[in-house]
């Protein structure tokens, strides 16, 4: 079977069993790491980016979709005022996972899913996602 990978953006979705992610703002950087990553899964997998510019704002697209995927990754560094103000819902989710380079923030009280690169991916969607070795 080769990848399938299904990018959604707003106001699209999709309605599949597949393995879902929804990437928030993620920088360039956080992008070519998980094309990295995902280049190589064996089967397919949706993922919702949402990075609208200010004004194309479209809570409701968002709310739904963070009820329906099954993991939440967010670059909270490149997230713009907004989506910082709806942070803590994020984090309620046990789904969700956060990067930032800010070094004194309270919110792993809230969630311990702070991380440094995308490595976790490998593990989590391994789960339900074969990753072929290089």
């Amino acid at each position: 079977m080769t990848n399938k990978i299904c990018l959604i953006t707003p106001p699209d979705t999709v309605h599949t069993k597949d393995y879902s992610i929804l990437l928030v703002y993620p920088s360039t950087a956080v992008k070519e790491e998980f094309n990295d990553i995902t280049k190589n899964l064996n089967k397919s997998l949706n993922v919702y980016l949402y990075e609208p510019a200010p004004d194309e704002h479209d809570p409701e697209w968002f709310y739904n979709t963070v009820s329906k995927v099954d993991n939440i990754l967010v670059d909270f560094d490149n997230c713009p005022s907004l989506i910082r103000d709806i942070f803590g819902y994020l984090l309620s989710f046990s789904k969700t996972y956060w990067l930032t380079k800010g070094e004194h923030l309270y919110y792993n009280k809230l969630n311990m899913n702070k991380i440094y690169n995308l490595d976790y991916l490998k593990q989590t969607i391994g789960g339900t996602v074969e990753i072929q070795s290089k």
